[in-house]
């Protein structure tokens, strides 16, 4: 019986399962395996142009590479066979026209088109790089797609024209012809672009033309600038503001306030910087306190004991000593708040995600303390310093490696922007640090330390330099240059500190350090004066007055001829011979062996004299807290011997009061010591607690470390005698001997032997060391006798009847 509704049949399997189909596929089994390979795609050859257009970029190097010349070879060649190749598109030509004149300016800034380069394939890649310039533009004006190389070839075409000037190219055309390209832009156009422009102009402005090839003056500091220049570049920077503002890119304004700020500085518009610093301070967000406390209350209302016996004078322009540890204690120390502790951490999270950022906050920072320090504000000065080191040791710098920074525009492309080097800016920022700290007083200055750890930094600093692919050989050599000139002043300012301190040896192998290291002659150009400014300092501490005549003399020649008579070394140099002039003829003066007195003034100094004293003063006025200072110091030396004692007084207590806020003990050392001989006669109490002062400060001035016994440092501390039973060091043994010498005048007149046995003691271990000093190798005096073994006539020091002046 057949079924009249069959069922289907089943289909049958056409392919044999694997056992290992049959399993439950598990996540850790691996997937399965095709047995037929997946057939790649057939990959098309490139264009022979496209692949010579290509290879440049492939082939870059840094000019640290081994093969960095090589590439510019292959670059070049690969260049010159694509523009050889028939049919070109316009967009490929353009673009090849472009990389040759990139790769040819490559080669010129590289110097291998030098004779003596010996490179016979870069002879006459000058000409090749204006014809590519000119042969791009051409192709760019014809094709409006091709309006952003259009713009890039016009930057090229003025980066060659000023920085090789020609008979049809010059600085004055590259000029023209970034203005020409600023006035053509359209809003359509790229912001990078239009910033790169501006920047362009305000560089070259800002930049004087190299008349003069590598030599002794190409590694000079950039002589400052014209007013005619300067005030046209400020507009260009104005310009660059508002077009930032209008288009709401606050980094970009922040870059406009710090390039203001470091065009001030290096035009040396010092009225011009403060506000400008305030500014840039503003918008990168750095808050910090400027006011001056008002200390009027403390120095002209220190009434002290107005009835004690001897206090004959009113002491409206005298300081007790509790002012002057009053001021130490205000202008030494920074006290920075909690709040100002919240804002460094959002400061420094802003930092680590902006590399830009934390490179505009850096600079802002430098010259925040360079000015304050220039002003004489310590306080200012160490509060950035705070915020500077902070922000460094937050790794800050890695941020920017090659010295490149970007900075971003959303949606459009970032601006790259080329900013110090970080093997630069960290050495600077001890540099600065070291600079600032002006106080020699201590067991371990922090003059000192900021300098022996910059040192440490550069010596320690790697020889590979990270570079962007763009740069030269003359950028490696730069930075190699600039940690030299760091090194320099680094040693300069270990000299400086050694001498305050009486550490004469110490100071000799620091300035025979400084003499090797500028034994270039591209070096020692720059450093000549203030070498031998240092040496002048060397030879007055140690009493060779002949020497230090002469240094002093050769120091200011020699900076007037750099610095055109307007050099800090040269004013330094000129207030140092009128102070050692001053007191060579206060010791005469004493001795009675001055003719040059006028009686009818009193007046025992000479015209000579006189004339390098008015200079002094005219020089340092307007140069800064410290040297306003020094011009007063000089002005009270005049009054004084001029018999003036209310000028000189009043001159006293305006240098006493600026070398306070500046922080610069070894300088108020000496006023203290000039203001209590004033009331030595008058007011001897008030004339003792001057001169306590001081000595406290001289025998600051040579203190060594702590030697501790017991363990974890726990214990009396332990004296550092000699086998002759005197203490040392001594600090400043000329300073402490004078102020001895008046104590013990003062013990005398009291008639206190107790303490007039207790002082001879003291002043004779002062005498020793003093004579200690007169007994080092001098230089050979022009007097001398030539006979073997016969010694120069020296005079004694009898510091007692000597002014302090001469002998600090």
């Amino acid at each position: 019986m057949s079924d009249s509704n069959p069922r289907p049949m089943k289909r049958q399997c056409t392919h044999t399962v694997s056992p290992s189909q049959t399993q439950a596929s598990s996540s850790l089994s691996p997937p399965p395996q095709s047995s037929q390979p997946t057939p790649t795609p057939a990959l098309r050859p490139l264009p022979p142009a496209i692949l010579l257009l290509a290879l440049p970029g492939l082939l870059a190097h840094p000019p640290t590479h081994p093969d960095f010349g090589f590439s510019l070879f292959i670059s070049l060649r690969a260049l010159r066979q694509c523009l050889a190749l028939p049919a070109l598109a316009p967009d490929v030509e353009c673009r090849a026209w472009t990389n040759l004149a990139e790769v040819g300016m490559r080669v010129m800034e590289n110097g291998f088109c030098a004779a003596e380069a010996g490179c016979d394939w870069a002879i006459g890649v000058d000409a090749e790089v204006e014809k590519a310039l000119s042969k791009g533009l051409l192709i760019a004006h014809k094709h409006p797609s091709l309006r952003p190389l259009r713009h890039h070839l016009t930057l090229l075409h003025a980066h060659f024209a000023f920085t090789f000037p020609s008979s049809s190219t010059s600085p004055k055309f590259a000029l023209a012809l970034l203005r020409r390209l600023i006035a053509s832009f359209v809003p359509a156009d790229s912001p990078a672009t239009v910033y790169a422009s501006h920047l362009a102009l305000i560089t070259q402005m800002s930049t004087l033309p190299s008349t003069t090839g590598p030599g002794p003056g190409a590694n000079l500091s950039p002589a400052p600038l014209r007013a005619p220049v300067l005030q046209a570049t400020l507009r260009a920077i104005d310009t660059l503001t508002t077009l930032a503002q209008k288009n709401h890119h606050p980094r970009i304004i922040a870059l406009a306030h710090v390039i203001r700020l470091r065009v001030l500085f290096r035009a040396g518009a010092w009225s011009q910087v403060g506000a400008a610093l305030d500014m840039a301070e503003a918008v990168l967000g750095l808050m910090f306190d400027n006011e001056k406390k008002n200390h009027a209350k403390g120095i002209v209302g220190a009434k002290g004991d107005a009835k004690a016996e001897g206090n004959v004078l009113p002491r409206w322009s005298s300081i007790t000593a509790g002012d002057v540890h009053a001021l130490s204690l205000e202008y030494s120390q920074v006290l920075i708040s909690n709040s100002n502790k919240n804002e460094a951490k959002q400061e420094e999270e802003s930092t680590h995600s902006d590399p830009a950022h934390s490179s505009l906050v850096i600079h802002t920072l430098l010259s925040g303390s360079i000015f304050f320090t220039f002003s004489g504000n310590i306080r200012a000065a160490e509060q950035r310093l705070v915020a500077l080191h902070a922000l460094v040791d937050s790794g800050a710098l890695q941020g920017f490696k090659d010295g490149i920074t970007q900075i971003p525009l959303p949606p459009h492309p970032p601006l790259v922007v080329q900013t110090t080097h970080p093997l630069i800016l960290l050495p600077l920022a001890f540099l600065v640090s070291a600079t600032a700290k002006r106080d020699p007083v201590g067991r371990n200055p922090k003059r000192r330390l900021w300098a022996e750890a910059g040192l440490g930094i550069i010596d320690g600093a790697i020889e590979d330099i990270d570079l962007p692919l763009w740069a030269s050989i003359a950028d490696r050599d730069e930075i190699v240059q600039r940690m030299a000139r760091l090194k320099a002043d680094l040693l300069c300012e270990l000299v400086a500190i050694s001498i305050q301190r009486s550490e004469f040896d110490t100071a000799e192998v620091h300035l025979n350090a400084l003499l090797s290291l500028t034994n270039a002659p591209d070096l020692f150009h720059s450093y000549s004066a203030r070498i031998t400014l240092h040496t002048a300092h060397l030879a007055h501490a140690l009493g060779d007055t002949e020497r230090a005549g002469v240094c002093y003399r050769v120091a200011r020649a020699v900076d007037d001829e750099l610095n055109t008579g307007a050099g800090f070394v040269g004013a330094a140099a000129c207030a140092g011979e009128a102070l050692l002039r001053i007191g060579l003829r206060a010791q005469a003066q004493a001795h009675g062996d001055n003719p040059e007195v006028n009686e009818g003034t009193g007046d025992w100094l000479d015209s000579e004299t006189h004339a390098l004293a008015k200079s002094a003063i005219q020089r340092c006025h307007g140069m800064g807290g410290i040297f306003e200072a020094v011009g007063k110091t000089v002005q009270a030396a005049v009054a004084g011997a001029r018999g003036e004692i209310v000028g000189a007084k009043s001159h006293l207590k305006s240098a006493l009061s600026l070398s306070t806020l500046a922080g610069e003990n070894h300088l108020r050392a000496l006023l203290l010591a000039q203001v209590g001989a004033q009331y030595l006669h008058t007011a001897p109490l008030h004339a003792m607690e001057t001169l306590a002062v001081c000595e406290t400060l001289g025998a600051g001035m040579g203190a060594k470390q702590k030697e501790v016994a017991g363990e974890n440092g726990k214990g009396k501390e332990k004296e550092n005698v000699s086998a002759e039973g005197k203490h040392e060091p001594i600090g400043n043994a000329p300073l402490r001997l004078w102020v001895g010498e008046r104590f013990l005048e003062i013990f005398k007149r009291a008639n206190k032997p107790h303490r007039v046995a207790k002082q001879e003691a003291y002043n004779a271990v002062y005498r020793g060391a003093v004579e200690g000093m007169k007994g080092r190798a001098r230089w050979p005096s022009a007097t001398d006798s030539g006979v073997e073994g016969q010694p120069a006539e020296e005079e004694d020091i009898k510091m007692q009847d000597a002014d302090p002046v001469g002998e600090i």
